[in-house]
């Protein structure tokens, strides 16, 4: 259960951070027709890259401490044919609600982007990654302590 927790929390710091990223450069970089030009990363871009050096270094001492955590597969390691189950479960309860989420974000953002620039376009995207990483942590809470 470590590893899915560890991997979710990770995963949602991640997308927090990238999100803020992209925002942050689309505020703050330009393009003129005279070939100005101005690609701008911010705070927030050297705090991703600080983080995923540090989450890459979690990553890598959960793998040595848990025989079960394989590196390319991340919270979908399994140790035995439960946490496969309960993987399988969580990652259907996930797609439903991702689903959900896209379905109403294909509605409401074109109205949202109206007048406005590119910022509700990402935060909704990068709000249903995060919840999506969230339904698949409890999901797999859910059914961890069902079974």
């Amino acid at each position: 259960m470590k590893k899915v927790i560890i991997e979710q929390i990770g995963n949602i710091i991640m997308v927090i951070l990238a999100t803020c990223t992209m925002m942050y450069t689309v505020s703050h970089s330009y393009w003129t027709t005279t070939g100005e030009s101005s690609f701008q990363f911010g705070v927030y871009g050297i705090m991703l890259l600080v983080w995923l050096i540090i989450f890459g270094i979690i990553r890598v001492i959960l793998a040595r401490q848990d025989p079960s955590f394989n590196l390319n597969r991340g919270e979908l390691s399994a140790a035995d044919e439960r946490e496969k189950a309960i993987s399988q479960q969580a990652l259907r309860w996930t797609y439903h609600v991702m689903i959900t989420l896209l379905l109403i974000e294909l509605i409401v953002i074109p109205i949202l982007s109206v007048g406005m620039d590119a910022h509700p376009v990402l935060f909704a995207l990068g709000g249903a990654l995060i919840i999506s990483f969230m339904a698949y942590l409890s999901g797999w809470l859910y059914f961890d302590a069902k079974e």
